[in-house]
């Protein structure tokens, strides 16, 4: 398996040789965004609509001289020949660099582009609903933060329980979003997934989906479930994803409804 490389300050590294500054508020704070894309057959998928994504969150951060989105395209690119192999991971992770204290950051960016093996994904999924609540209200809602650690506990606990994502409602009761993926209720014959007023984030490829009609957005509560003949996820990494289980609910892994939404996305660009 080809090493994990990654494009920091105009250099192309092996992952492990890249450096971090101690004070950088990425990650003395968690204060920064990031873009994770999947490379297939050498091209990266919807590279467009994760770098306007990018743009949005910088906007929200007030992260300024970053990259234009022509460089990073220039950089991706370098980093997939580099690598060599057609099917790979690329992430964009931009924070505003050094900084002496929270409320004062440096002049200087870190922007940083790695690339690495993506792992097969499963044929289904096994989720479990979270008793935490996703912040609908939060400053930073809608936007992929490098302050992640709530995502990964709720991740951690879901594994500790036999599960492989977790789900998570808004304040209000909303279902909201799986921890690392938008979801998807077949109700009634028709493709639903939550509002961004609920505080998901706008997924990559829940736009996709949404912009073919192949679904539309709903506010869904934990009973809609016992209501839902088909149940999916979708992510950047792994596309959209059967789910057969939510706590003791079964669901088919090969419905008509995700099977559709499979095709859809395969022809997608």
């Amino acid at each position: 398996m080809t090493a994990p490389l990654v494009w920091m300050n105009g250099s192309i590294l092996e992952a492990e040789a890249a450096m971090v500054p101690a004070t950088d508020h990425g990650l003395l704070l968690g204060d920064g965004c990031f873009e994770t894309i999947a490379v297939r057959r050498g091209t990266p998928r919807f590279l467009d609509r994760h770098l306007r994504r990018l743009r949005h969150a910088l906007n929200l951060l007030l992260i300024a001289d970053t990259p234009s989105d022509a460089e990073l395209q220039r950089v991706i690119t370098e980093l997939i020949d580099a690598h060599a192999t057609d099917d790979a991971r690329v992430r964009i992770t931009v924070t505003p660099g050094p900084g002496d204290s929270p409320r004062h950051r440096g002049g200087s960016p870190l922007c940083i582009v790695s690339i690495s093996a993506l792992a097969p994904s499963p044929s289904s999924t096994r989720i479990t609903l979270s008793q935490h609540v996703r912040n609908e209200r939060s400053p930073i809602t809608g936007i992929k933060s490098t302050s992640w650690s709530e995502n990964a506990a709720l991740l951690r606990a879901a594994s500790a329980a036999g599960f492989d994502n977790a789900l998570v409602c808004d304040s209000t009761g909303r279902l909201s979003e799986c921890a690392t993926a938008s979801i998807f209720l077949i109700v009634d014959g028709e493709a639903l997934t939550p509002s961004l007023d609920s505080g998901c984030l706008p997924g990559i490829i829940r736009e996709v989906l949404l912009d073919a009609g192949v679904a539309s957005e709903s506010n869904l509560r934990p009973e809609d479930l016992d209501r839902a003949d088909e149940v999916f996820i979708t992510s950047s990494t792994t596309g959209v994803l059967p789910v057969a289980v939510v706590d003791q609910r079964l669901f088919p892994i090969n419905g008509p409804h995700t099977a559709r939404a499979v095709a859809v996305l395969s022809e997608a660009r």
